[in-house]
């Protein structure tokens, strides 16, 4: 994903939606639609945790579908 860097900021920045995680309330899913991927998985899901109100990038990967 490190080629993906600009995508991910994008993501945070303009979501075209913002999940809850059902097990943890500290973490969220930012996800962005990508229509020039070559596969399936073209919403980028960039799953960032909060602590004490700082956000930090667990991971990010591409998906089919958003949950």
């Amino acid at each position: 994903m490190a080629s993906q860097l600009e995508n991910i900021k994008d993501t945070l920045i303009n979501p075209v939606k913002i999940a809850d995680y059902l097990l943890k309330k500290n973490v969220k899913y930012y996800y962005r639609y990508y229509k020039n991927k070559k596969s399936k998985a073209k919403y980028l899901r960039v799953v960032v945790k909060y602590i004490n109100g700082e956000g930090f990038i667990i991971t990010s990967y591409y998906v089919e579908k958003i949950r």
